[in-house]
């Protein structure tokens, strides 16, 4: 567009020097515009391309920002420190409900019988409100899980006014491949490129868990226990026999793990700010196998500049349902 602005002020003959003067102010105000909208379709571009799991990064300066950097001991808690002893919980459990047994340990105990469970099903659907001064983006979040065996499939669909963020992740006897996809309407295909080809790229499990301190099977990030608990509701037992409780987690302990995740995958200056206590509400059966799970966040993060960010999350769980993993040669449709 610049170029060919050019041409015609150089291709315009038998002008006055005030009509050049006049034109050259034009073309620079012009040229000024363009500079400042696609500038801020790259930063929006920019912004959006860590929401491959649902992360876009929000402003604000928090107690934990010293310096305008985040507090280096913000997130410096040893793991096996914060976690709860599971077998310890299974033991009480024997002899108490889940009523009785409270929404901490019903969580720890949810968490612990989903991802382990081999035949899974989780449907996920969010939005992400990320804001700039005055100016607000909002990402919708489409996601597809399936476990059959020891293979995993996650497909994730975020799109927003300013990007589209399309991936499809197949692990396989522990090797992690990742696909790209485009979107034609409300059809999405997916090419055949594998990109997780990278010297610094993870290729397997074992890598993922080194680098994050997690696996791909635990599908909530969040470490919940009782060092990194704030609030819990009561549980409660709905007509079905299921139960339900809140928990709001501590927001430096219960995110260890997913910061590391966050700042890799969006390529942050620093780790994320959690600017107030992630709250998360459960329905689970009477095995203790999780049904729904919501989330609620916010958070800061440093990607040259800081925007704030609204957070909400819902996965739906189904079981034994002999689930069937997508070739990569079957499209996908975008809700």
């Amino acid at each position: 567009m610049e170029k060919l602005e050019m041409q015609n002020i150089n291709d315009t003959l038998n002008v006055t020097n005030e009509t050049s003067i006049s034109d050259s102010k034009r073309r620079k105000n012009k040229k000024s515009k363009i500079k400042k909208k696609m500038s801020k379709k790259r930063f929006w571009i920019t912004m959006s391309s860590v929401v491959i799991m649902g992360f876009i990064f929000g402003l604000g300066i928090g107690k934990y920002i010293i310096g305008g950097k985040l507090d280096p001991n913000r997130y410096n808690f040893a793991v096996s420190a914060l976690v709860d002893n599971v077998d310890d919980i299974k033991k009480e459990a024997k002899n108490k409900n889940q009523i009785k047994l409270g929404a901490t340990k019903c969580c720890v105990l949810a968490f612990d019988k989903t991802f382990n469970y081999e035949d899974v099903k989780i449907v996920g659907k969010g939005e992400v409100i990320a804001q700039v001064g005055p100016v607000k983006a909002k990402q919708t979040i489409d996601s597809l899980t399936i476990r059959n065996g020891k293979n995993l499939f996650i497909e994730t669909i975020s799109i927003s006014q300013y990007v589209q963020a399309l991936n499809r992740n197949y692990v396989n006897d522990g090797t992690i491949k990742q696909y790209g996809g485009k979107i034609n309407g409300n059809t999405i295909t997916w090419d055949g490129q594998n990109y997780n080809t990278g010297e610094n790229d993870i290729k397997t499990m074992k890598d993922y868990q080194t680098r994050y301190g997690a696996t791909l099977f635990e599908y909530m990030t969040y470490i919940v226990s009782s060092k990194t608990v704030v609030t819990e509701s009561e549980v409660q037992q709905d007509e079905n026999g299921n139960y339900t409780f809140s928990l709001t987690l501590d927001k430096s302990k219960s995110v260890v793990n997913y910061v590391k995740a966050m700042k890799d995958t969006g390529g942050l200056k620093d780790y994320p700010d959690f600017t107030s206590d992630p709250k998360i509400t459960l329905l689970i059966d009477a095995d203790y196998r999780i049904l729904k799970f919501e989330s609620e966040e916010q958070y800061t993060a440093n990607v040259g500049i800081r925007a704030k960010s609204n957070a909400t999350l819902t996965n739906i769980f189904t079981y034994d349902g002999n689930f069937a993993i997508p070739a990569l040669t079957d499209n996908s449709t975008k809700n």
